[in-house]
C-alpha cells in the first residue's frame, strides 16, 4: 500500500526533483496526483471503489431529505424487508403536487440533485447557526432565496456554541443555496430554521468549509419515523497528509504517479514523452476495471403504482 508521502517521493525521482524539493514544485506534484486519484475514481466501472453503506432515519411528515454521497444505488427498508424504488422528479410532481396531502409508507423515493442542505425550510424562516465548539468564531455565510424569488446574500460572525441570527430583519428565507464558512469547523456547525433549536437545514462537519448533500424525496411523505440502509456511491477525497491512502487497490497505485509524472512532463514541453505514457497508463486504468469488475445489477420487475399500469379494454368472447 502506498501512501501519499510514497507516490510523491517517486514522482520526484521519476522528474529529477530533490527529495525536499522547492514548495511550488511539492504543491504542483501534489496537485497532479490528486487530479489523478479523482480521474480514476471517477472512470467509468470504477463505482465499487466508492461503494458506501449508509443508514437514515426519516421524519413523519418531511417529504425530502438530504445525505452526503454522489448517487443512490439501492433503498431499502430491512423492518418489512422493502426495497423503495426510484422515480423521477417530473412523475412526482404530477402525481404528487402537494406532498404534504398524502402521508403513509414510502414506496418510491425521488433523486432531487445536489444542494447544500440536506432539508428545506418548512415555511418562510429566520436562519441560525450554530457549532458544537466554542472555538467556531469565523464567519458564516449563506445564499438565501426570499420569498418572491429575491436572492440575498447573509453573513454573521459564530459565537460557538450559541446561536446567532444571519439577520433578525430577514425571516422570508425560503431556499438555501449555498452555506459556507471562513474557515474550517472545529465543531459541528449547524444551520437552523426559526431558532436555535429550530429545525436542522444543513450541517458542515469538523475540518471543512461546506458540505454538499444529494437530496431526494420520499413518496409517499413518511407518516412515521422509519430508519433505511442506503446503498450509493461517496464522495472523492483529495489525498491530504502524508500517510493517506489512495483507492483501496494498491497493485495499480502506480497509475497516480505516471499519471504524475505525465503532467510534469506536460508541463515542461515533453509532449512525446507524455504522449507514450499516456498509452500505458491507459492500458493500467483498464486493468484496474477489469480487476473489479461487477456483472450489471439485475433488473427486477418493480410494483406499479395504479396512474403506471396500463388498462386494456375487456373483450367479450
Amino acid at each position: 500500500m502506498a501512501t501519499f508521502l510514497e507516490i510523491t517521493q517517486d514522482v520526484y525521482d521519476r522528474t529529477g526533483q530533490a527529495q525536499t524539493p522547492p514548495a511550488e514544485v511539492s504543491r504542483r506534484i501534489k496537485r497532479y496526483v490528486n487530479r489523478w486519484n479523482r480521474k480514476v475514481l471517477s472512470a467509468y466501472g470504477m463505482e465499487p471503489l466508492r461503494r458506501v453503506i449508509a443508514t437514515q432515519a426519516s421524519v413523519a411528515n418531511q417529504q425530502t431529505y438530504g445525505i452526503a454521497l454522489q448517487s443512490i444505488r439501492f433503498f431499502t427498508e430491512t423492518t418489512s424487508d422493502r426495497r423503495l424504488y426510484e422515480q423521477t422528479l417530473a412523475w412526482y410532481r404530477t402525481h404528487y403536487p402537494d406532498p404534504t396531502s398524502m402521508t403513509g409508507t414510502p414506496h418510491y423515493y425521488v433523486p432531487m440533485g445536489f444542494a447544500r442542505i440536506h432539508t428545506r425550510p418548512a415555511n418562510a424562516s429566520e436562519l441560525f447557526v450554530k457549532s458544537t465548539s466554542a472555538s467556531d468564531t469565523g464567519t458564516a455565510r449563506v445564499e438565501i432565496v426570499r420569498t418572491g424569488g429575491y436572492r440575498r446574500l447573509l453573513s454573521v460572525t459564530m459565537t460557538g456554541v450559541t446561536a446567532v441570527s444571519l439577520g433578525a430583519a430577514i425571516t422570508d428565507a425560503i431556499d438555501i443555496q449555498d452555506f459556507y464558512l471562513s474557515a474550517a469547523a472545529v465543531g459541528l456547525v449547524t444551520l437552523h430554521e426559526d431558532s436555535g433549536t429550530g429545525v436542522e437545514l444543513s450541517r458542515i462537519p469538523i475540518g471543512a468549509l461546506y458540505q454538499r448533500f444529494y437530496r431526494y424525496a420520499l413518496v409517499p411523505t413518511p407518516g412515521a419515523a422509519v430508519t433505511y440502509t442506503i446503498d450509493g456511491i461517496g464522495e472523492v477525497g483529495d489525498l491530504v497528509q502524508d500517510t493517506d491512502e489512495p483507492f483501496p487497490n494498491p497493485d495499480f497505485h502506480d497509475i497516480l504517479v505516471d499519471g504524475a509524472v505525465h503532467d510534469e512532463w506536460l508541463t515542461r514541453g515533453r509532449g512525446q514523452e507524455a504522449k507514450t505514457l499516456r498509452l500505458d497508463i491507459e492500458a493500467r486504468i483498464s486493468k484496474l476495471r477489469m480487476s473489479i469488475l461487477e456483472w450489471p445489477e439485475a433488473v427486477e420487475p418493480r410494483h406499479r403504482s395504479f396512474e403506471e399500469t396500463v388498462q386494456l379494454p375487456v373483450t367479450a368472447i
